[in-house]
């Protein structure tokens, strides 16, 4: 009798890892990952490609070609802690196919921009947007995968970034090389397309545990204010994260600026 009531009393064992073939058996990790594979190639090819056509078409200077990263990278800086806590009380599938939308009628204006002045404001209003898509992509990994699963979930998904950020630019340049840059632009309106089309055929639900909670009409902006400033206060108050955030923050953003450098030392 106590032997037996000592092992129900016992904690579970935890229940062992999911592989990545284990996550896209799942449905919807499958789709949100082959959507984020497809579209971050399109992005990748399209930036790539404005650098080309500002540092060997429009002749750019280096500060015009950092200011190519600078209007891509920094808006999500600021945009980014808002968009999650409104992500937070919007449909996740709305919000995921809406922003893949949004973001192929702005790739298609980079078609006809013809100044620097044009190129920085579209790659500005992408960033914006997808400050949006980030935080609803993220939500609806952990609402339908595992918890067992979010380590080979959330690999997959950097495997698709840095993939993405190896192949991109070579892609571009064969690209621009044989054919034109419009082409790096109109694959990448047409890789949002079928992001979009992915995400939408599939059934997307948000877990009542991560719904955040219901307020009136009345002090729905206050709510949003307080949820902002209990994340910012998280984050501040947590060394380890906080270093995190700055490092990552800060490093990506030295690379992004150093990085359209090199094509001003080809040209030059």
């Amino acid at each position: 009798m106590s032997t037996a009531a000592a092992t129900a009393g016992a904690p579970a064992a935890p229940a062992a890892p999911l592989t990545f073939r284990d996550v896209l058996r799942i449905d919807v990790m499958r789709n949100v990952w082959l959507a984020q594979v497809i579209s971050l190639f399109g992005d990748f090819l399209a930036l790539f490609a404005v650098i080309a056509v500002v540092s060997f078409r429009m002749n750019g200077t280096a500060a015009q070609l950092t200011g190519l990263q600078i209007a891509y990278m920094l808006p999500i800086v600021f945009v980014g802690p808002i968009a999650g806590v409104f992500v937070d009380r919007w449909p996740l599938k709305p919000t995921l196919i809406s922003s893949d939308l949004i973001r192929a009628v702005l790739a298609m204006l980079l078609i006809p921009s013809t100044a620097i002045w044009q190129v920085y404001i579209v790659l500005a209003a992408l960033s914006c947007v997808s400050a949006f898509f980030g935080p609803a992509q993220t939500v609806t990994i952990r609402s339908h995968v595992p918890v067992n699963g979010l380590l080979a979930a959330n690999a997959l998904m950097q495997l698709a970034f840095l993939g993405s950020r190896i192949i991109g630019p070579a892609t571009a340049g064969a690209i621009v090389a044989a054919f034109t840059p419009r082409v790096c632009y109109i694959v990448d309106v047409i890789s949002f397309l079928v992001s979009a089309a992915l995400i939408g055929s599939v059934v997307i639900r948000r877990p009542a545990a991560l719904h955040a909670p219901a307020g009136s009409s009345s002090n729905r902006i206050h709510q949003i204010w307080i949820d902002m400033k209990q994340g910012m206060s998280f984050i501040l108050h947590h060394a380890a994260i906080l270093f995190f955030v700055l490092a990552m923050a800060s490093g990506l953003f030295t690379i992004g600026c150093f990085a359209p450098l090199i094509s001003i030392w080809v040209r030059d």
